[in-house]
């Protein structure tokens, strides 16, 4: 690049973020990326001011003094103030944040200004930005602040709003000290609900403590102490506050606050107070939330605001506007008695701001999505638009065909714009309802491609450039389309996709953008470049692209490169019927590059450009062929180092001389392609901060580059400023730009009619459904913005809507629908080899059928599974593999809920069971239905024994340390052996009986020495140690407990087992005598054996045991064992079968089987008894003996059965009674343990709930102590301020009396300066020196719309038009005539400087009196720190009279009876023979009947008492009667005596003696008061005479100091001039010198002679001035006005 060329910016175009402000009262202002762009609102003219270093943060404007104020993104930022329309820099603040800004803000008058940092400093800080000096600051740790805003009416005070609080600052200032003081303004919730108020001390009756011990505040319960205590609200009480989001003052200083949920407040700026005045719900107004307001606002009903309609406010003389994200500008206007809201216009889109102009007659809408309108109060009928541009990030910026006239953007969002390269105008807008991924614009034609998310590329005919439409679309692929590409020559356009797929497309509208085919290349396409040869009409296409699994942030390092000849088509050899082009024909080639590359660029030249991020370095290459026909290497040649950040991406020009490089670091790089070592461009264009550039693009001649940004939504036109000698390059450029234009032209205007075409045919296609709603939805977008009947000016760009084609069905794309032709060819061409294909398959299908029809009736052994005739073995690989895979995942989704239900399991046992010493378990009673639990315990850990036997020790000390101290205080007298066991017996029992009061464990039998008594426990060391004691005490009761359950729990297993010998042997029994009854059979439950639990019964199990391969082979394996045994078993045994033939098959006949034997009957028996034979009739009778026998043996032993059967079961019976009796035993004292152990763990929780007060008490102690150390801290700071203050304001006040003095010396020194004027004159002039021109405030009559238009001038306005009065006082109309003009001017001269010198005593006046205030009010707020202190200090005290309170008064448990027993008893059980039992409540009338008649005695018995005292008391009064007789008559004798003098007189004479005394006192103490005031007058008169004496003497002091310096010099030039004259002249003689002196007296006193001669005069001339005027009165009053 030649040193002479460089880079400037052009315009500008984007829409802001941040709120639109109005810098003067026709402009508006707005941030955009890197750039402040001012707009008028009448002429739409722009102006552009860059950000030198870093981006623009937040920014903010004073309207009424045209300046705008931004500050940088950078660190420690600077706050950059410019005037406008000079846009000058006037003022750079520094060193007010670390980081960022978040917020700034002008004072409406005066030089304050306000920023705001975000972390880590959270500063509020004042400047004055004229002098650019910092004020003051205050940091608010932990605030985001949203809204920063200047009270208009009082320029030190200012409001700061964040979500979460509200606060109001004023700024209070002593002369050049500065200093801010927070008002925070407690917010309202939002369902209207009270909010808790924040804690307090403790109060006044809090002293008397309650049955539960002092209450302490939340924070001290909840163990808080510091900062985080004082705002501590527990999560019960918090309620969800108002938020606010914009605030708005008023007139009279109060504060409109909108919020976030669509309140509107009203702040009270002097109360402090917020009033909810609109809420977005329909409730009822409490009236008495408005009492405590200065302001007179009664209203009944809430009224109803949408949400979110109060997001920005602006006030007006005729209501409050507000606005929000429902699009509607609302006005408000409050009454005393209601709250109107009135709809202003709708915008249709969510507004972002509102603000009015300096004279408040225009409001400025901006909304968020890139519209700004103008609304007119005073013309409401009318909303002027004067921008709509839309918002959102751009894809990209290409200039139109040749890049003559127009440019084109899109966005994201869908917005296709096209803007004029000149001067940046919005020409026209086509809003398409897709996302745009790329775009890409025809150097041959005028349209540009657009590619989607979705695959579809849509192509916009821009040759009319006011009206684009959408000519043409098509969808490629179901992959988002990543690049799009056109070849300089616009021949070709390339669309790339993110799955390897590249596109190659016809660019030409004449050809239909006929898709010539496609090729693949590795995973996802980063980019291509396309080299356009003029010559050849050839295209060399290179693509990055990256592979599977390789980091894309870096880049790719696949290489692509293939070559499109001229005569392409799609029906071409070099096309397959796919669709998919012939590597071979395109010479594909590819190559990886060692380093991983961001963008590459390719030239005619076959040299390659790359960008490595990682290096941050661009290289240059030279393709050369590779190891193969279908490879290329790459040889670097050259690198140059790019930019600071990554990625970077690389452009060249269409004449490839010139290479761009664009990163995220926001710059541009134009360097010459040839030699990239060379000097270079770089020009910052967009933030970092936001992305840097995303896109640019170069014109043929490169005198225009386009740009854009990542994320700030900006598009930045640049223009190159070439040396007008020109080089060889530049000719070099404008040759190729000459030929190429000539070229592309003649191209574009067939390609424009072919577009033409293109639209018709795309309108008759359209059925008239489509048409009609295209209709509506242009009307839509041209038409006003709202459905009312407000108007909206249009701007000078032309929007429409376009509809894309209808999307009812499922579009196929370009890919499927090549693929579905392919297929349907093969189908055709192989048609008949199918079809004989298709009739076999079936052929075997039916077979396969027949076949599984006769499986079914073969044998099982012979059958086989359906699966073996599965043919497709692929298929049944393939579903075999899916279903393990699916069995797998469920088997592990199982195998990962069982592990977590085994781990929930081994925690559960260890916790509950394995970790228990004493397992838990139940003893159940045989038949009375009664369970006993034992108590599970846990073994006492090391640590816990350690601690109690630490305590034990130290009350074993502690115990036998009392008893010496009471043995050695008290020393009781010796008594006997007997009476000191005695003793010793009855204090031990009194000991026990006190230490165990509250509680039964002495019945229980569990004692331990070493508890305290109830009424010892005072320090919070002695209840922990109680605490453990009484651990200890459940612990041994429970362990005793356990014990007895043990031993009762064997007893049952024991008892258990008799009963289940008996049981056995009754069942035995009645098997013999053949009885079928239910016998109880004792067992133990789950509950009694809570082992069982841990093991699962197969009878549990209900579903079908999972086996493994290997189980089902074991279990076939015992299976066939057992079989073989019992096969063994069914053989023939020779030992057995002569046994059973024998014996029977037993050896003896036992007893139990005598009711199962049987005699056999003899085989004659059933013959008739006269066929039997002798022999037979003797076996006859021997059978029936022997039978008899048989039966009496019989009846025996069922009867020896039957009796020991009743024994059996009257013993199990017994032995059942007699557990559950010992069951009941046990039952009952559980009851009393658990009475027992719940006593003393009442008294645990007694003492825990007391050490929790005195924790409570300590943490309040601790808090105050932190409040009280903050608030010393404080005072100390604040003393040492007031202090400062104090020298600083006596100083000021020295100075200011400096200051009047030398006024005073002005006027007295005006006839000294004037004595060269005649007296008249100085008489006359001294009375124009005295005159002053009367202003007053002009105030202009004119109805405008500014709220604060009734504030009065300023001081600097008033001065100046003062000054401006003066000058009219210093013309030569007001000359006194007859006096020189000379004197006229030194006499103006010498009144300006009095009248600066006036205005500065004034000036100074206000100051001090300022300074005064403000040291009062400091001097104020130390009083109050004080009085908090002493308040805190006495609360401090009062929390130690509570801890010591609650310390003494201690809660003890007592154990009562339910009665009484009023019967002697003796050591033996008490004899009640004598006695009654009655009813307490009978023995409680008689003891109240008795106490009443007691009562009545004592009362007689005082009542006498009292008599005979007035007895006494009436004597001692009658002989104090009497020597009170015997005084007076003795004061008879002395007055009788007495001499009466004039006071005594006059004391029997007045009857009012002493008010006549009282008023003679009151007379002279009213003199002596005269006096006194007269005397302290009169005293500070003489000390402000001694003050005004004291300074004029060290006035005088100074001044004889300056004289005696001149004197001194004085002397020194006359004794020079005395020793140069005695030198120079002869000696005079004594005469000579007396003749001189009386020469000089002489004329010393004809001047004096003179001086009283004029003095005569002038009083001569002034009475005759004074008879003239009385003589010509008229005159005199003419004259007087015209002087006036």
């Amino acid at each position: 690049m030649d040193n002479a060329d460089s880079l400037s910016v052009r315009w500008v175009k984007g829409y802001t973020p941040q709120k639109v402000l109005f810098v003067n009262n026709n402009t508006i202002c707005y941030p955009c990326g890197n750039f402040l762009i001012f707009m008028d609102i009448n002429t739409k003219k722009e102006k552009v001011l860059q950000c030198e270093n870093g981006s623009i943060g937040v920014f903010t404007t004073n309207s009424t003094k045209s300046i705008v104020a931004f500050a940088e993104q950078r660190l420690k930022p600077f706050i950059n103030l410019y005037s406008f329309p000079e846009l000058t820099k006037t003022s750079v603040l520094t060193d007010g944040a670390e980081l960022d800004y978040m917020l700034l803000e002008f004072s409406y008058s005066g030089f304050y200004f306000a920023s705001f940092s975000s972390l880590p400093e959270f500063n509020l800080t004042i400047w004055n930005w004229k002098a650019n000096v910092r004020l003051c600051s205050e940091s608010i740790v932990g605030m985001q602040p949203t809204v920063l805003s200047f009270n208009p009416v009082n320029q030190l005070q200012l409001c700061l709003a964040s979500e979460e609080r509200l606060l109001l600052w004023n700024i209070e200032r002593c002369d050049d000290f500065h200093l801010l003081k927070r008002i925070d303004v407690k917010l309202p919730a939002e369902d209207g609900t009270p909010v808790v108020s924040e804690d307090v001390g403790i109060g006044p009756d809090s002293s008397a403590l309650t049955y539960y011990g002092p209450k302490m505040l939340i924070s001290a319960q909840a163990g808080l102490v510091g900062d985080l205590a004082n705002t501590f609200v527990p999560r019960e009480l918090k309620k969800t506050l108002v938020q606010p989001i914009s605030v708005c003052w008023t007139p009279i200083s109060d504060l409109y606050v909108g919020c976030n949920t669509g309140q509107l407040l009203l702040v009270d700026a002097e109360l402090h107070r917020a009033v909810v005045l609109a809420t977005p719900f329909n409730e009822q107004l409490s009236t008495g939330s408005l009492k405590n307001m200065s302001s007179n606002l009664t209203m009944s009903v809430y009224p109803e605001l949408k949400p979110c309609a109060v997001k920005t406010l602006a006030l007006n003389k005729k209501g409050l506007y507000t606005a929000g994200l429902d699009g509607i500008l609302y006005c408000i206007k409050v009454t005393p008695h209601k709250v109107e809201i009135e709809e202003c216009f709708s915008v249709g889109m969510p507004i972002r701001n509102i603000a009015f102009s300096v004279d408040f007659e225009s409001l400025l809408v901006a909304t968020e999505t890139g519209s700004m309108h103008i609304y007119k109060p005073s013309e409401p009928d009318k909303v002027t638009t004067v921008l709509d541009i839309h918002s959102g990030d751009y894809v990209s910026a290409a200039l139109l065909g040749t890049g003559k006239q127009y440019c084109v953007s899109a966005r994201i969002l869908g917005a296709v714009q096209v803007w004029s390269v000149a001067d940046g105008k919005l020409i026209s807008t086509l809003v398409l309802p897709v996302k745009i991924k790329v775009m890409a614009s025809c150097p041959s034609s005028n349209y540009v491609a657009l590619g989607t998310e979705t695959g579809h590329i849509y192509f916009i005919n821009l040759a009319k450039v006011e009206t684009p439409h959408l000519v043409y679309q098509i969808h490629l692929h179901n992959i988002s389309i990543q690049c799009l590409e056109y070849d300089h020559g616009g021949q070709y356009l390339l669309a790339g996709c993110s799955d390897g797929h590249m596109f190659i497309l016809n660019a030409k509208p004449s050809k239909q953008f006929k898709v010539l085919g496609y090729t693949e290349v590795k995973d996802e396409i980063m980019g291509c470049s396309l080299a356009f040869h003029m010559s050849k009409k050839m295209v060399n296409c290179l693509i990055l692209a990256s592979q599977t699994g390789d980091d894309k942030s870096h880049g790719a390092t696949w290489l692509t490169r293939f070559d499109l000849l001229g005569d392409l088509t799609a029906s071409s050899t070099s096309v397959d019927h796919r669709g998919m082009m012939n590597d071979v024909a395109i010479r594909k080639q590819t190559c990886q590059a060692e380093l991983p590359l961001t963008s590459v660029i390719l030239n005619t030249d076959l040299h390659v450009y790359g960008y490595c991020t990682l290096t941050r370095t661009i290289y240059k290459y030279k393709i050369s062929r590779g190891s193969s026909n279908d490879s290329f290497s790459l040889i670097t040649q050259a690198k140059v180092e790019g930019h600071q950040l990554g990625p970077g991406f690389l452009y060249l020009s269409a004449n490839q001389q010139y290479l761009v490089s664009v990163a995220r670091d926001g710059y541009i790089q134009l360097r010459d392609a040839n030699n990239l070592q060379g000097t270079h461009l770089e020009t910052p264009c967009h933030s970092y901060r936001l992305g840097g550039v995303k896109s640019v693009t170069l014109s043929l001649d490169c005198r225009t580059v386009l740009t854009t940004g990542v994320h700030d939504g900006t598009i930045v036109c640049n223009t190159e400023r070439v040396d007008p000698a020109g080089s060889e390059r530049n000719k070099v450029v404008l040759d190729y730009n000459r030929s190429m234009i000539s070229m592309l032209d003649q191209s574009c205007v067939a390609e424009d009619k072919a577009l033409a075409v293109l639209e018709q045919q795309r309108e008759v296609t359209k059925d008239k459904l489509d048409v009609a709603e295209n209709v509506s939805h242009l009307s839509r977008g041209t038409s006003t913005l709202s459905a009312s009947s407000f108007s909206i000016a249009s701007t000078s760009s032309s929007k429409s809507y376009q509809r894309l084609d209808d999307s009812r069905f499922p579009e196929s794309t370009w890919l499927e629908t090549k693929m579905a032709e392919a297929v349907e060819k093969d189908n055709r061409k192989h048609a008949e080899a199918k079809a004989k294909l298709k009739q076999g398959i079936r052929k075997l299908r039916a077979t396969i059928k027949r076949m599984m029809l006769e499986n079914e009736n073969v044998p099982e052994i012979e059958r086989l599974e359906h699966h073996e005739f599965n043919l497709d073995l692929k298929e049944q690989k393939r579903l075999h593999s899916e279903g393990e895979e699916k069995v797998a995942k469920v088997r592990e989704t199982i195998e990962m809920e069982n592990l977590a239900s085994q781990y929930l399991r081994e925690v559960i046992k260890r916790e509950c069971w394995d970790n228990m010493s004493v397992k838990g378990r139940t003893l159940e009673a045989f038949s009375s239905g009664l369970a006993v639990t034992n108590y599970p315990m846990r073994e006492r850990s090391s640590g816990e024994l350690q601690l109690l036997k630490k305590v034990m020790q130290q009350r074993t000390i502690e115990l036998i340390d009392l008893k010496v101290r009471k043995d050695i205080v008290e020393t009781p007298p010796k008594k006997e052996e007997k009476e000191d066991e005695e003793a010793e017996d009855e204090e031990s029992k009194e000991e026990e009986s006190t230490a165990l009061k509250g509680s039964l464990t002495s019945e229980y039998g569990v004692v331990n020495p070493y508890l305290h008594k109830q009424l010892e426990l005072h320090t919070k060391d002695e209840k922990i140690n109680q605490i453990i004691l009484l651990q200890d005490v459940i612990y041994n009761i429970k362990t005793a407990f356990n014990k007895e359950f043990d031993a009762t729990y064997k007893q049952k297993e024991v008892e258990m087992a008799r009963v289940k010998d008996r049981t056995m042997r009754i069942l035995e029994i009645m098997q013999q005598l053949d009885m079928d009854e239910e016998v109880w059979l004792p067992t133990m439950s789950n509950k009694e054996l809570p082992e069982r639990e841990f093991e699962v019964q197969d009878s549990e199990i209900t579903a079908e045991r999972y086996l493994t391969p290997e189980q089902k082979r074991k279990l076939e394996e015992e299976y066939k064992a057992e079989q073989l045994r019992l096969l063994a078993a069914k053989a023939d045994n020779w030992r057995e079968r002569a046994l059973k033939d024998m014996m029977g098959g037993v050896l003896e006949t036992k007893k139990s089987d005598i009711l199962k034997m049987e005699i056999p009957v003899p085989y004659f028996m059933d013959k008739p008894e006269f066929e039997w034979t002798e022999e037979q009739i003797k076996q006859a009778k021997e059978y029936a003996i022997k039978e008899q026998e048989l039966n009496e043996e019989k009846d025996k032993y069922r009867k020896t059965l039957e009796s020991e059967l009743k024994k059996l079961q009257s013993s199990v019976a017994e032995s059942r009674s007699n557990f559950d009796d010992i069951m009941n035993k046990l039952f009952e004292k559980k009851v009393r343990t658990e009475m027992i152990i719940y006593q003393e763990e009442l008294k645990i929780c007694n003492l825990v709930f007391s050490l929790r007060i005195e924790e409570e008490i300590q943490n309040r102690n601790a808090q105050i102590n932190y409040i009280l150390e903050e608030q010393k801290d404080f005072m100390a700071v604040k003393s040492q301020m007031t202090q400062s203050m104090k020298v600083m304001v006596d100083r000021f006040r020295e100075s200011y009396d400096d200051l009047v003095a030398e006024d005073r010396l002005l006027d007295r020194g005006f006839r000294k300066e004037f004595s060269d004027v005649s007296a008249t004159m100085v008489d006359q002039l001294y009375k124009l020196y005295k005159r002053r021109p009367k202003v007053q405030l002009q105030r202009i009559q004119v109805a405008t719309a500014n709220p604060f238009e009734d504030q009065s001038q300023s001081v600097d306005d008033s001065h100046a038009s003062f000054l401006a009065a003066m000058l009219d006082l210093d013309s030569l109309d007001f000359k006194p005539e007859n006096l020189d003009p000379a004197v006229w001017n030194r006499f103006c001269e010498s009144r300006r400087k009095k009248i600066e010198s006036e205005n500065q005593v004034r000036f100074k006046a206000v100051t001090l009196a300022e300074m005064q205030m403000f040291l009062q009010r400091r001097m104020e707020e130390d009083e109050n720190n004080g009085q908090q202190i002493n308040n805190l200090i006495q609360e401090l005290n009062n929390l130690r009279e509570i801890k010591s309170q609650f310390q003494l008064n201690l809660m003890v448990q007592l154990v009562l009876k339910q009665g009484q027993v009023e019967v002697t008893s003796s050591d033996f059980i008490p004899d009640y023979s004598n006695s009654i039992f009655l009813h307490k409540g009978v023995v409680e009338d008689l003891n109240s009947t008795i106490q009443l008649l007691g009562e009545k005695k004592v009362a007689s018995m005082v009542e006498c008492k009292d008599f005979r005292k007035k007895i006494v008391q009436v004597e001692w009064e009658c002989q104090k009667m009497l020597m009170q007789m015997d005084d007076l008559h003795n004061k008879i004798r002395d007055i009788l005596k007495f001499k009466i003098s004039k006071q005594a007189q006059m004391y029997l004479r007045e009857a009012n003696y002493d008010s006549q005394i009282n008023a003679n006192i009151m007379g002279m103490e009213r003199s002596v008061q005269g006096q006194e005031k007269f005397h302290s007058k009169v005293l500070k008169k003489k000390q402000e005479a001694i003050k005004e004496l004291e300074k004029q003497i060290a006035q005088l002091k100074r001044e004889v100091k300056v004289m005696d310096r001149q004197l001194k010099e004085q002397h020194i030039s006359v004794s020079e001039r005395q020793n140069i004259q005695e030198m120079i002249t002869p000696v005079e003689s004594e005469q000579d010198t007396r003749n001189r002196f009386r020469d000089l007296m002489q004329h010393n006193r004809l001047m004096e002679l003179n001086r009283s001669q004029a003095e005569d005069i002038a009083i001569l001339r002034s009475e005759l001035e004074r008879q003239r005027m009385k003589s010509f009165p008229i005159l005199a009053e003419t004259e007087q006005y015209s002087y006036a």
